[in-house]
């Protein structure tokens, strides 16, 4: 692996491009690095990206609250993706795992947690995304409208894309820290489509909890394994 010094990440964020295998498993092996270390790789009409992050004080006391972490990603992943993409399209979740671009699915995402420490939180936890940047052999892209990539869709450099996502991120737990968990909740739950996307979530303390990620999280339902990113 090896640096890449042309994407410009706000700290702690340090871009490594990957080789071939699973993102998610390429992260997880890199986690020594340790928070901010964001690995990518663009192939095969994929543009996966993978963020190393160590949850704790004063955000995260317990395990079951490290989740809350995935739920800042996506809302980074979903605040890029309406940067660059066009102003009058709709950037959706399919609780929990799926992004949508004006109906279409265009994003995957997916979640690790290592192994707990003294404190009883994960030593570090990892965010990956698989987004279509390009569906490569695609001849009548109308035969499969139910997805849609970023070429297709005009969203113009990846490069920008993992630059915003980062930057996005950054502010989001910002956000997080200094207007509360409930701040952080709304920015999921305004993208999220489907009566019965929350099913599982429940009000405890005035406080929404949503049921745990290893029970919700399913991305058979999305993902090609063979290709490494969204069935289309």
């Amino acid at each position: 692996m090896s640096d890449l010094p042309r994407l410009l990440l706000p700290p702690p964020f340090r871009a490594i491009e990957a080789p071939e295998g699973d993102l998610l498993a390429l992260a997880a092996a890199q986690a020594h690095e340790g928070a901010g270390t964001l690995l990518w790789r663009e192939a095969e009409g994929v543009l996966a990206i993978a963020v190393v992050l160590e949850p704790g004080p004063p955000l995260v006391s317990t395990a079951a609250e490290a989740e809350l972490g995935y739920i800042a990603a996506v809302a980074a992943l979903c605040e890029a993706l309406v940067q660059h993409g066009q102003p009058e399209r709709q950037i959706r979740v399919g609780f929990p795992d799926q992004i949508r671009y004006d109906g279409a699915l265009i994003a995957g995402t997916r979640w690790q947690a290592g192994p707990l420490g003294g404190d009883g939180l994960p030593e570090w936890v990892i965010f990956a995304a698989e987004i279509l940047s390009d569906r490569p052999g695609l001849e009548e892209p109308g035969l499969y409208p139910f997805t849609t990539s970023l070429e297709e869709e005009d969203f113009g450099e990846t490069a920008a894309i993992i630059e915003s996502f980062a930057s996005w991120l950054k502010l989001i737990v910002d956000r997080w820290q200094y207007d509360g968990v409930n701040a952080l909740l709304r920015r999921l739950l305004d993208r999220v489509e489907g009566d019965e996307a929350l099913k599982g979530a429940e009000i405890v303390n005035g406080r929404l909890q949503l049921p745990p990620l290893a029970l919700v999280l399913d991305e058979a339902r999305w993902r090609d394994a063979d290709r490494g990113g969204p069935k289309w």
